[in-house]
């Protein structure tokens, strides 16, 4: 199954399903890039209480079962299986054709309904408006808006503009209200404030000059935003989305933390993949310092390359050694041309199927060279993709390693890392 929006297959699966979805309490969070930052940061607060929380990622990063979870633990394997046959016969029974994606989310809505779950945080697929996941009606969810770029311009536009009105089209009818990075381009912040004005929600744009603090009009007075686990220069407005949006939870008595929690919930969300360092174990007893990152499209790039510039190169000279792969179809020069520079070594390989996605591929190693070859004449192509961070590992300390290009790359081989920790 390939990629295909619409809501009217998983609205048909939902009904025949009891409409699970209509008895949800939802956080919905659309975006580019920052989308699973910021669900991660709400389920970690949320858990400081009594709540049970739901949380549906995509794509999964070490197993399929992983984007499904409540409180950090992921769907059991009996009961993915026992939903997804049942809405699988359903599909074939009513000819609905439901995508892979949305088989997925409705498997997620209808096991958190199951679990009684006392919020479900919802991250987009793709876009926002035609996405499976804006079956919520809007009375039922508060939203967020990350960081909108340029990616998927084949389905959502091919300007910043176009793309927010399909991002903003998850602010549907009586939704309250809307949290948007306020960094966003100001053609991107017009589109979300006219769509926010359209359906009466209010909209709380948040200011990157007040990260260090939350205080001015939080319900908690003081929030500290400065200790924040996750890496990269943008997680100080990915977390202020989402204080934004618990603030308004907590200040219409929807929720009840105090501050203590919220900056505890904070400081211990994890996500990881995204801008992560770790001792790689590639066997029980061997391993080697790795910085991994999903880094897909050019947004991504440029803070990947920021991250780089400012805590991995000692110099400019300094080179760094990238493995790469790529997803098939993928614009590379807004990627490639951030991060790769004419000292660094690179060395190009292709991930594995992708579990539950057979659509998707990665591109041929070879030809993901010869595009390289612009940037770098230091590339070489290897194909057996978890033997090349061991070979790697031979060359002692001194050599910085970086994996990136996809999280489908990243997720392959961290899997390695944990089967082996």
């Amino acid at each position: 199954m390939s990629i295909d929006l619409g809501l009217l297959r998983i609205t048909q699966l939902l009904s025949h399903l009891g409409n699970p979805h209509l008895n949800l309490k939802v956080l919905h969070v659309a975006g580019t890039n920052g989308k699973g930052s910021v669900c991660s940061y709400l389920s970690s607060v949320l858990q400081q209480s009594k709540y049970k929380i739901g949380k549906f990622t995509s794509p999964h990063l070490c197993h399929v079962r992983d984007s499904i979870t409540i409180n950090q633990k992921p769907i059991p394997s009996q009961e993915y299986q026992s939903i997804k046959t049942q809405l699988k016969q359903l599909d074939e029974k009513y000819s609905l054709k439901c995508t892979e994606f949305e088989l997925m989310t409705a498997t997620a809505l209808s096991f958190f309904h199951q679990a009684e779950c006392s919020w479900c945080i919802l991250e987009v697929g793709l876009g926002g408006r035609l996405d499976a996941t804006n079956v919520i009606p809007g009375i039922n969810k508060i939203c967020g808006i990350t960081k909108i770029g340029l990616d998927h311009e084949s389905f959502l536009g091919t300007d910043l503009a176009s793309i927010a009105r399909e991002k903003a089209g998850i602010l549907v009818e009586d939704t309250p209200f809307v949290a948007v990075d306020g960094t966003n381009d100001a053609a991107v912040l017009k589109v979300v404030e006219e769509k926010a004005k359209h359906v009466g929600a209010e909209i709380v744009k948040t200011n990157p000059d007040t990260a260090a603090q939350f205080a001015s009009t939080s319900s908690w007075g003081h929030v500290d935003l400065t200790q924040l686990p996750l890496n990269g220069e943008y997680q100080t407005t990915n977390v202020q989305v989402a204080v934004q949006m618990l603030d308004f939870m907590q200040r219409t008595k929807l929720i009840s933390l105090n501050s203590s929690q919220v900056e505890h919930g904070i400081r211990g969300a994890e996500w990881p993949g995204r801008l992560q360092f770790l001792d790689y174990h590639y066997s029980p007893r061997k391993s080697t310092p790795v910085l991994f990152d999903g880094a897909h499209n050019g947004s991504a790039a440029i803070e990947l390359a920021k991250y780089l510039n400012s805590e991995f190169r000692f110099s400019e000279e300094e080179p760094l050694t990238f493995v790469l792969a790529i997803t098939n179809g993928k614009n590379l020069e807004p990627l490639l041309s951030h991060i790769i520079r004419p000292h660094d070594n690179v060395i190009c390989t292709e991930f594995g199927s992708v579990e539950g996605m057979p659509w998707i591929n990665a591109m041929h190693a070879d030809e993901l060279a010869s595009r390289v070859k612009k940037y770098t004449e230091n590339v070489k192509v290897d194909t057996d993709m978890l033997g090349i961070l061991p070979q790697l590992a031979q060359s002692g300390p001194e050599t910085k390693v970086v994996v990136c290009g996809s999280l489908y790359l990243v997720g392959q081989l961290l899997n390695v890392h944990y089967e082996n920790t």
